[in-house]
């Protein structure tokens, strides 16, 4: 199967194999006219975690103030 894989990848196609573009007529598919409402554009969320200490930084805070270092 790889064998086979390979060998179409390799494959070089002779001038004949090529179709011309004056033999090939433009063929027009039918496309269904389909009415979408307008897409929103999304939005990525609020970020939460910018300042990982800010966390750290309230507790030492809140343990200064209750041991009355801070006001």
């Amino acid at each position: 199967m790889l064998r086979n894989l390979i060998s179409a990848a390799l494959r070089r196609e002779t001038p004949d194999e090529i179709p011309s573009p004056q033999a090939t007529e433009p063929v027009e598919e039918a496309v269904p006219d389909l009415d979408f409402p307008p897409m929103v554009p999304l939005h990525p969320p609020e970020a939460r975690n910018d300042n990982p200490l800010a966390a750290y930084c309230e507790a030492v805070e809140e343990d200064l103030r209750a041991a009355g270092y801070l006001r």
